[in-house]
């Protein structure tokens, strides 16, 4: 794997997939193109888990020596656009102060899940909190035996949570942790795999991935023996995506791809505030879903571009 090269273009495949995900008009046509895409569509959520792989794959090897100069360091990267959004939402009467305070500090997130506005910032600033406390153990441990351990102490808690409580709207971030997890440790092999053995992987991933996900992730979620484990199935499929993504981006240059991965975050906050707004405005006047999700895309990418002034923003995603 070559992540540290080519995290940009993947990171706006992850993009792509997130606003298709939310935005893009399914088609209810039975042949064979429209299913594929309704697919493609329908399981972009793994956009997420591609966000959530490469956060995990780079914080190993972020400078974690200073606690919190490190966490200084990650709020500055993460929360401007967060916080931003949140004002946003005030000033367009979809979020009272109260709830936009609660908000940012993640209390909203801790209480409703998922059902927290751009719940995806909080729960990425969480995960940071335990980085450095999480590559101390690497150090002094093996990491495929970490990472077993920490797949076994996350199996125990979750099957505890789902018995013994009744509110499982946090599993939309933790049944990611394995995503994580594995992100974590697979970056220790960076550099390390063979071309033709990684495109193999991949495509093998992808194959078994899309099956499982067909059957588990798409029209019906499986929510056994945990609530939205089909989180944790959906791992083949995103880990596919990667494998080939990476393969592919090595060998050439994307600047679609790179370009949307440079402005991704801002993709992703920008296009919960104002994506399902514009959409609605411009269908009045071109009459056609479709149009109307490319006029959404262009400008919500040029509203990114506008507030990512460089490569040294405080709002870049991929900055570690």
């Amino acid at each position: 794997m070559e992540l540290k090269k080519t995290k940009q273009p993947i990171m706006g495949i992850a993009a792509l997939l997130i606003i298709l995900y939310h935005l893009f008009p399914v088609s209810r046509s039975s042949d064979v193109v429209s299913g594929v895409i309704r697919f493609i569509v329908m399981t972009g959520y793994i956009g997420v888990d591609i966000f959530f792989f490469m956060t995990g794959y780079m914080a190993y090897y972020s400078d974690t020596g200073n606690y919190f100069s490190y966490i200084k360091r990650k709020f500055l990267h993460i929360y401007p656009i967060f916080i931003f959004c949140c004002i946003l939402y005030v000033i367009m009467g979809k979020l009272s102060i109260t709830k936009a305070v609660l908000t940012v500090f993640g209390i909203e997130f801790i209480l409703n899940g998922g059902g927290s506005m751009i719940w995806f910032i909080p729960a990425i600033m969480i995960f940071y909190l335990a980085v450095p406390f999480y590559l101390k153990l690497v150090r002094k441990m093996n990491n495929l035996k970490l990472l077993i351990i920490s797949l076994a102490i996350w199996s125990g808690i979750m099957l505890a949570l789902e018995n013994f409580t009744d509110n499982h709207s946090l599993n939309i971030f933790l049944c990611r942790l394995p995503i994580i997890l594995l992100g974590l440790f697979l970056a220790g092999y960076e550099g390390k795999w063979r071309v033709n053995i990684k495109a193999g992987v991949g495509v093998v991933l992808l194959v078994a991935g899309i099956a499982l996900n067909y059957n588990f992730g798409y029209m019906i979620k499986l929510a056994f023996p945990i609530s939205d484990i089909f989180y944790v199935t959906a791992i083949p499929y995103v880990m596919g995506i990667i494998l080939c993504a990476d393969t592919l981006f090595t060998r050439m240059k994307s600047y679609i791809f790179s370009a949307l991965g440079k402005v991704s975050l801002e993709l992703y906050c920008l296009q919960m505030v104002f994506g399902s707004l514009i959409f609605g405005r411009a269908i009045r006047y071109v009459n056609s879903s479709l149009v109307a999700f490319f006029i959404v895309f262009a400008i919500i990418f040029i509203l990114s571009k506008l507030i990512h002034t460089d490569n040294k923003s405080a709002f870049s995603f991929t900055k570690h």
